[in-house]
């Protein structure tokens, strides 16, 4: 444990280390901090600021519909121009002259995984 009477001192020390280039024992001792004055909210904010990165793996399944979109795009797009278009998991649903005209065809398009597009 460290030898600093207050919040305050720890504190100072910290951003000492900090200009130092020592970033190490600065998380270290921001670690040793929290512990000690876990209340104190230049101490929180710092032991946030030096915690160790944290790393989450992504388990969903890849999102093949983009490239079943973008197939059919690539396959369509000439008969389709100048048209908006529909489509869900690369299945064509409907064609408009507009977006409001699509949308009167599809219905409802957010949160449901269409995929609304004018072709040039």
């Amino acid at each position: 444990m460290s030898t600093y009477n207050t919040a305050e001192e720890i504190v100072t020390a910290i951003r000492s280390l900090l200009l130092e280039g020592d970033f190490y024992a600065a998380q270290k001792l921001s670690f040793e901090a929290q512990a000690q004055y876990p209340e104190h909210e230049v101490v929180k904010k710092l032991a946030y600021l030096l915690a160790p990165s944290v790393v989450t793996v992504d388990r969903d399944p890849p999102m093949t519909d983009v490239r079943e979109n973008r197939n059919w795009l690539k396959q369509n797009r000439m008969e389709y121009r100048g048209r908006w278009v529909a489509l869900k998991d690369g299945h064509f649903l409907a064609d408009g002259k507009n977006i409001d005209e699509l949308v009167e065809q599809v219905g409802k398009i957010k949160v449901t995984g269409i995929f609304v597009t004018a072709i040039y």
